[in-house]
């Protein structure tokens, strides 16, 4: 057997067998730590015995069996088959039997404690058995040996100067020193040798690799960490190998990983350890590094000197090193073998004396938690601080932990109030889908008047990001009644679009009610409704209540101020038109703001702000750092909302896959339970995106994602309804884009926030008008929004000019397109830039200027391709020389020749370029509108074009289309200084 750093041990055994056999015996006390290789090394002496022809007998004392007279005397006897008359006593006190040659049926009995015949008698037959041949007596773990068989082998020891017997006794020496007696008797015998095992060095883990048939391994690198993660322990250098094999790992470039092997031998060495060692170990564990020796004795409630011999045990195990694990795995390992139960005491334990000791509540926290209860006043206070401090560290995973341990803990009612609405601050920021259980019981006790002032706007801001407005109100009108509001001082909300109160929010997120409050404030006429506003009724007036909408306009009122005043009052320049100060603001707020809870409405206003500016440049360098930031403090809600802002700048530049991909990003952050109303604005673009790219199955999954239904009384949806609208528009379904459009242009005009640089409804209901073949109302309307944009040189301006030129004739169209190009160009709207070119394109064919047309064309297609929009084959053949006029590449496109029409679909275009209504075609073929509206769209699609006036010029002389150049035509273009 091949031992590794042993030979020096072997050597003095080998000597001391030598002198044995001549008639001198002795006794070899082999002391080490757990797991140092004592048995094995044993287990070789015997070898080594049996081979010189010497009767080697084992035996191996156990703690179990400690209190067993003779039991490990009787092991030695009966192993060695030994006769006698002193065996029989032995064998009825260590449960003998007729194997030594006694009759079957001894009555086991033990002999009165003093009899003197028993020892002599024992170990005279050992003497007896010496005259023929040498015997070597080997006991492992004796420090588990009875007191009777301590004695025969001390009766043995005084007798070996004379005899052939050599003892060989194998002791941990981690385990407290009960057998001093045995030590001070044989330690002054002449013939007693003691040695020490000591840990293996580096050459003997190098040693034990090569044994291991792992020769690629022997590098200084592997062979540095195995001793140093198993400070030179037998066992578990053998359980490293071991682990790093099974991890696949052939050379030694692999770092170590213990795994399962390292664990079960870790667990073996303290199974093999004294009880107290075993506790101590433990208690290190559980502890961490940073507790002091005196902190964790009292934690256990021992004495120094135990825990001081308990160290020393286990850095000669090879587990510690300096009074801490060799490798994370080692603790890892313990606190994995600890009996739960236990566990759970020590970590209150812990957290105990460490609050007592003044620990930080970081610290004390940490077993609080683990050991999942807090019933103690102090603890739920720690608790908590600690969940504050670490929400401020964002480390909100901690704070979700903490806040949660006292939630289950014994809580009186204020106290399960307070967890709860930290318990809403803190899950905001990870995914407010997490929130909403909790808002129930915080909305009764806030009407009962038993909620905390502080989280009066809180509670009402996880409301309305939920949808739920009239509760919102309720509760702050509650607050108000009990003289309990927070308003007029910053708060200290958690939810975003809340802080600094949730007039922010009700006013951002919600504009119809401060819009329906200054007009019941005020009594000014609004502009024209779609449906009536709330009114206050007599019974309200008696009671002295308020609507909704005039509390919403009085805490706006009495807001504190700060960012979102700044926030405020950037809008308000957007609505008056005044984009230059509009930018300064949001410039303003994006540079003095840091990103926190109480600031991300007030930053994310201010982005949309430069948007809607068309300063998509400053909008993508802010929102950039802001992700960064947000990634970097770990709030994944945080992330998503600046995703979904990303997003929306993307789809305004036209990187259309960049903007699909932004708002799935969003979405995968947090998923859309967890936005609320917000999560119409993801939805919108990743739809705008998808329908643009031609991929319309995958928008019409997106449209299939729940949206709450006061999501359509926010700005967010009336993205969604343009979006939802363009996507009818692309599937052939004018009509309802049309009441889409419609509906965004009714409630923006309600509540007197017709911005067109957000939603151009009035260009998106035109251009659904134009697909119904209802030129005069979609010029009517691009007229309308030209005129409310005035001479600005902004993206609604741009759009507005050229769905205008798209009611026009071919000779009107240049001019203004020439326009729409300039301003796209210059604000960086590549998509929008695109779609111009390509009607500039269209009418320059028209004009027969083919040369212009083909230039334009080739400007559009590259555009179309720098957006990721599919080019039809159709277009670059075009674009190589091709007689036919060029596809359109901004739809998807199919056939293009009229002999590729149906009967059907030929009756119906031909009708509808004469200039007939889809109701008049309907009742001259006598089919549904719905039929007239199909058959339209398969030879829009079939013939590559997007609106009726191009029909005439692909079905040629099949149909001839009205003059749409008269006078009132030439009137409208003056008069808007266009063309």
């Amino acid at each position: 057997m091949n031992l590794v750093e042993r030979g020096t041990e072997l050597s003095i055994f080998e000597s001391m067998l030598d002198s044995c056999a001549r008639g001198c015996g002795g006794v070899l006390l082999v002391s080490g730590a757990v797991a140092s290789g004592k048995t094995a090394l044993l287990r070789a002496f015997g070898e080594c015995a049996n081979a010189a022809g010497a009767l080697y007998v084992q035996a191996t004392a156990s703690e179990a069996e400690s209190d067993q007279p003779f039991g490990v005397m009787g092991q030695l006897l009966l192993g060695a088959g030994l006769h006698g008359s002193g065996v029989r006593p032995a064998a009825r006190l260590s449960g003998g039997n007729s194997d030594m040659g006694m009759t079957q049926g001894v009555e086991t009995g033990a002999p009165a404690a003093g009899e003197p015949s028993v020892v002599p008698g024992l170990c005279g037959v050992v003497l007896e058995k010496a005259r023929e041949s040498v015997v070597v007596l080997g006991i492992d773990d004796v420090q588990h040996a009875d007191e009777r068989s301590l004695e025969c082998l001390l009766y043995l020891a005084r007798r070996l100067g004379f005899s052939r017997i050599l003892v060989v006794l194998a002791e941990n020496s981690g385990f407290p020193s009960v057998n001093t007696r045995l030590h001070v008797d044989l330690l002054r015998l002449a013939g007693c040798r003691n040695i020490r095992l000591a840990p293996l060095q580096r050459q003997g883990v190098a040693e034990m690799i090569h044994e291991a048939d792992e020769p690629g391994w022997r590098t200084r690198k592997l062979v540095s960490q195995i001793h140093r993660a198993g400070g030179g322990s037998p066992l578990l250098t053998r359980a490293l190998i071991e682990d790093h094999r099974a991890a696949g790992a052939t050379s030694a470039r692999a770092d170590l990983a213990p795994g399962e092997a390292f664990a079960r031998a870790v667990m073996t060495a303290l199974y093999r350890s004294d009880t107290a060692t075993c506790r101590l170990a433990g208690a290190l564990a559980v502890a961490g590094p940073d507790v002091s020796l005196a902190e964790v004795v009292e934690a256990l409630g021992g004495t120094r000197e135990s825990a001081h011999r308990g160290l020393r045990a286990l850095n000669e195990a090879g587990l510690l090193d300096a009074g801490w694990f060799r490798h994370e795995a080692g603790r890892a390992a313990v606190l994995r073998g600890m009996d739960p139960a236990d566990r759970t005491r020590l970590e209150a334990r812990f957290a105990q004396v460490l609050h007592e000791h003044g620990a930080a509540a970081s610290v004390v926290v940490r077993h609080l938690i683990a050991a999942r209860k807090a019933d103690a006043p102090w603890a739920l206070r720690v608790l908590i601080e600690a969940a504050g401090r670490a929400l401020a560290d964002d480390e909100v995973g901690l704070a979700l932990t903490c806040l949660r341990v006292a939630r289950d803990s014994r809580t009186d009612e204020r106290q399960a109030l307070e967890i709860r609405a930290a318990l809403t601050r803190a899950g905001w920021r990870v995914n407010p889908a997490g929130v909403a259980q909790h808002l129930p019981e915080l909305t009764t006790a806030a009407f009962d008047g038993r909620l905390d002032p502080r989280h009066v706007d809180e509670l009402a801001a996880h409301l309305l990001w939920f949808g739920q407005v009239e509760r919102a109100l309720g509760v702050l009108r509650t607050a108000e009644r009990n003289g309990t509001s927070p308003f007029g001082r910053p708060g200290a909300s958690g939810a975003p679009y809340a802080h600094d109160g949730p007039r922010g929010w009700l006013t951002y997120a919600y504009p119809g009610l401060a819009a329906s409050a200054r007009t019941r404030a005020t009594g000014a006429p609004g502009r024209r409704t779609a449906a009536a506003p709330r009114q206050r009724t007599p019974e309200h007036a008696a009671a002295g209540h308020e609507t909704p909408e005039e509390s919403a306009l009085r805490h706006e009122r009495g807001r504190a101020r700060g960012p979102h005043q700044r926030a405020a009052s950037l809008m308000k320049a957007l609505l008056a038109g005044a984009d230059g100060k509009a930018v300064v603001r949001a410039e303003q707020i994006l540079q003095s703001t840091r990103l926190g809870d109480r600031t991300l409405t007030a930053l994310l206003v201010a982005l949309d702000a430069l948007v809607l500016a068309d300063r998509l440049d400053l909008a993508a360098h802010w929102c950039g750092i802001l992700r960064e930031e947000a990634a970097a403090r770990r709030a994944p809600m945080w992330q998503a909302l600046l995703a979904s802002a990303r997003a929306r700048i993307a789809l305004r530049t036209g990187a259309l896959a960049a903007a699909e991909e932004s708002a799935r990003t969003a979405l995968a952050l947090v998923p859309a339970d967890g936005w609320g109303v917000a999560v119409a604005s993801p939805l919108a673009t990743s739809v705008c995106a998808l329908t643009a790219l031609g991929r319309l199955d995958e928008a019409a999954s997106r449209l299939s994602v729940p949206v709450p239904d006061p999501a359509f009384q926010t700005p967010d949806g009336l993205l969604y309804l343009r979006a939802r609208g363009h996507h009818y528009l692309a599937s052939g379904r004018p009509y309802a884009a049309l009441d889409d459009f419609l509906t965004c242009g009714d409630l923006m005009t309600r509540w007197e926030y017709d911005l067109p640089a957000l939603v151009p409804w009035r260009t998106d209901a035109a251009e659904a008008h134009l697909r119904l073949g209802e030129s005069e109302r979609a010029r009517a309307l691009a007229e309308e929004q030209l005129a409310l944009v005035g001479r600005g040189r902004g993206w609604a301006r741009a759009t507005s000019l050229r769905v205008l030129a798209s009611t026009l004739s071919a000779g009107r169209r240049p001019p203004l397109l020439d326009e729409a190009m300039e301003i796209l160009r210059e604000r960086g709207h590549r998509f929008d830039l695109g779609r111009a070119t390509e009607e500039s394109a269209r009418a320059q064919r028209e004009l027969g200027k083919s040369g212009q047309a083909r230039a334009l064309a080739r400007k559009a297609q590259q555009l179309a391709e720098e957006c990721g929009v599919p080019v039809p084959r159709a277009t670059r053949a075009a674009d190589a020389g091709s007689p036919q006029p060029a596809e359109q590449p901004w739809a998807p496109g199919s056939r293009r020749h009229p002999d590729e029409l149906s009967n059907a679909e030929l009756r119906v275009a031909t009708l509808a370029v004469q200039g007939h209504t889809n109701r008049e075609i309907a009742d001259k073929l006598f089919i549904t509108i719905s039929t007239v509206e199909q058959h339209l769209t398969r030879a829009y699609r079939k013939l590559a074009v997007q609106r009726r006036a191009d029909l005439a010029a692909k079905l040629g002389p099949l149909a001839a289309p009205g003059d749409r150049d008269g006078p009132a035509t030439r009137d409208v273009c003056d008069r808007l200084h266009v063309g």
